[in-house]
């Protein structure tokens, strides 16, 4: 890409074995999004012309993503048009599932599905991310964990 920037150190989260790649309409506000709304650290970030075409975040040892949907296409992707994140949750596990849970509703993100003790095992929630995405934040139960 002519004129593109890359700002990024070797941040050894970048190589995940897994790791989700959401195609965003705009890289910037989801990432304010994601550092602002939830708590996440922006770890990579890329742009050209000042607008920022993918980033990584982290939350602990878990990064997201996110590429500009134009990127989509071109990629064997198909038309990026339809709903975002269809029948598929992303599941963080984290020390205080609470304490998140918090941070969210004082940053009026979508709680998609509220806080309860799962018969699975785990403490959970899911919220929507500005592009539709649905992200369930757990921490397993404390019977679960002695």
């Amino acid at each position: 890409m002519a004129g593109a920037a890359v700002s990024h150190g070797v941040d050894p989260r970048e190589h995940a074995l897994v790791a989700p790649e959401l195609f965003v309409a705009d890289v910037d506000a989801a990432v304010r999004f994601y550092t602002e709304k939830l708590g996440f650290e922006l770890v990579r970030r890329e742009q050209d012309g000042g607008r920022g075409t993918f980033a990584i975040v982290a939350l602990g040892e878990a990064i997201v993503m996110l590429a500009d949907q134009g990127h989509y296409g071109p990629m064997g992707g198909g038309d990026s048009a339809g709903p975002r994140g269809s029948a598929i949750d992303i599941r963080f596990v984290v020390a205080d599932v609470d304490a998140v849970y918090a941070r969210c509703k004082a940053t009026d993100v979508a709680i998609a599905l509220d806080i309860a003790d799962r018969y699975y095992g785990l403490r959970d929630f899911i919220v929507r991310d500005l592009n539709g995405y649905r992200l369930r934040f757990a921490a397993p139960l404390a019977s679960e964990t002695t």
